[in-house]
């Protein structure tokens, strides 16, 4: 049969927080007692009005009715399975098939998107590569995360690095690249993404303890030209350089022109646009409040701070890094730009909802926002370096900046509250590939997993994180 697909996600984004099940399993509930009895208009009030504003009633019947109904007959059972990206996954079984319902709620229990779409054929995990010996108790832990995200014929592999009392564990799964049966190891390259901010915010402490930027500083003080940006304030409160690293300087994510630029490519967005572009746009954008209180996620912030190490510096931000990080700590495999040699160390990623292989992204000059890329090896030095506070740079880069309700801000870690501990991390998505950096301070326990495919990896690292022999 032919796939389904019926999709408005008003308000989806790869921020969203995963929905209480018990929220969403009401819903589902509903919702079947709705369809099998022929309740259509029942079904559109389970909508949220924003939803509701992009289809009327008619449109919902009739998807309910010709796309489901028809073909598929009464639904007999459902059950939650999962959440992905920040939505409830449930499997629902037709008289005459079974289908998926991917679903995200607004804060009034509504239904703010769905997809349906028919239940993938899941891959054996007995076919599924990995070096696990699985013998013990964290072994088999992992084994059954690994094997949980794998079976989705989406995803292609796994690079897992645990960091306990009792030493350092990696574990391995699937494909670098689909096909091939390739098991990747420490040396696969993966696209670190917003993992690349912590990185900046390490930079940043070394500037800031070198005298090379006030942290408190304005910003238009380290921009060509200061005078163009007289209105980077709100009533007289100037954007800081730390509101660009805890994202609370109200800039948006992306510049509001940032689909406009020429040549722009979504499958590789940032590629042409260029600083001088960035500074354009700051140069008529205008705070909507005071800066330094309401947080809101931007990588164009960080692609700003990016710029202004390189102005302070005078120099690439790839030799600042090495500089100030990767020389260092001898991390040999982690780069924004990669040579010819150590491009076929890069994994294939993949966009898990059809499986399709993706190209990678060029961050340009927003590389300080998300243009890395690394291997598990450079990784795991990189977080025992963050969780030993190795110098100076990386203490100060974890002190917190700015509190949110339930979380802090260093500059740029997250830092949050879990269990009679803290957890301090960070996490990445671009089109083909999740990662995760983070470890708890007071039991001294780390963790990054990278995977090649879009399928968010926070749950199975905040799992191991938790996991107690």
């Amino acid at each position: 049969m032919k796939n389904l697909l019926f999709i408005f996600l008003s308000v989806f984004s790869f921020n969203l927080i995963a929905q209480e099940q018990n929220k969403t399993d009401l819903v589902v509930k509903q919702l079947v007692v709705y369809f099998n009895s022929d309740q259509y208009n029942e079904l559109y009030n389970q909508l949220s009005p924003d939803f509701q504003k992009q289809q009327t009633n008619q449109s919902i019947t009739a998807f309910y009715q010709k796309k489901l109904k028809q073909p598929l007959g009464n639904i007999k059972a459902w059950k939650y399975n999962r959440t992905q990206d920040g939505l409830a996954v449930y499997v629902i079984n037709f008289e005459h098939g079974i289908q998926e319902l991917k679903i995200v709620l607004s804060a009034e229990s509504k239904i703010d998107g769905m997809l349906w779409a028919p239940q993938k054929a899941w891959k054996d995990p007995g076919t599924i590569k990995t070096n696990n010996p699985k013998q013990t108790g964290v072994q088999l832990y992992v084994d059954s995360l690994a094997l949980a995200y794998l079976k989705d014929p989406g995803n292609s592999s796994l690079t897992i690095g645990l960091v306990t009392g009792n030493g350092t564990e990696t574990f391995f799964y699937g494909e670098t690249k689909k096909g091939t049966e390739k098991l990747p190891d420490s040396r696969s390259l993966y696209e670190i993404a917003s993992i690349s901010k912590t990185f900046t915010g390490i930079m940043l402490a070394n500037a800031v303890r070198n005298h090379k930027i006030e942290l408190n500083g304005e910003i238009r003080k380290y921009l060509p030209g200061p005078a163009t940006y007289a209105n980077l304030q709100f009533k007289g409160e100037p954007i800081k350089i730390v509101h660009l690293s805890n994202h609370t300087s109200r800039l948006p994510s992306l510049p509001a022109d940032f689909e406009k630029q020429p040549q722009y490519d979504p499958a590789n967005p940032y590629l042409h646009y260029t600083r001088g572009m960035a500074y354009q746009y700051l140069s008529t954008f205008k705070p909507d409040t005071v800066p330094g209180f309401t947080a809101s996620y931007s990588n164009l912030g960080f692609g700003i701070l990016g710029l202004i190490l390189e102005n302070s510096y005078q120099m690439p931000l790839e030799k600042l890094l090495q500089q100030v990080i990767t020389g260092p700590l001898k991390m040999t495999n982690t780069h924004y730009d990669l040579t010819e040699n150590q491009r076929v160390l890069l994994t294939t990623g993949y966009n898990t909802a059809n499986g399709a292989a993706v190209g990678y992204w060029d961050l340009v000059d927003f590389k300080a926002a998300g243009g890395l890329k690394s291997d598990l090896h450079d990784m795991l030095i990189y977080l025992k370096a963050n969780m030993d506070a190795k110098n100076p740079d990386f203490a100060f880069s974890q002190q917190q900046t700015n509190q949110q309700h339930g979380f802090s801000r260093g500059l740029a870690w997250i830092i949050e509250p879990v269990k009679n501990d803290t957890l301090t991390w960070h996490n990445g998505g671009t089109a083909g590939f999740r990662s995760f950096c983070g470890f708890t301070k007071n039991i001294k326990k780390g963790v990054v997993v990278l995977s090649n495919s879009n399928t968010d990896v926070d749950d199975i690292a905040r799992k191991l994180l938790a996991y107690q022999n």
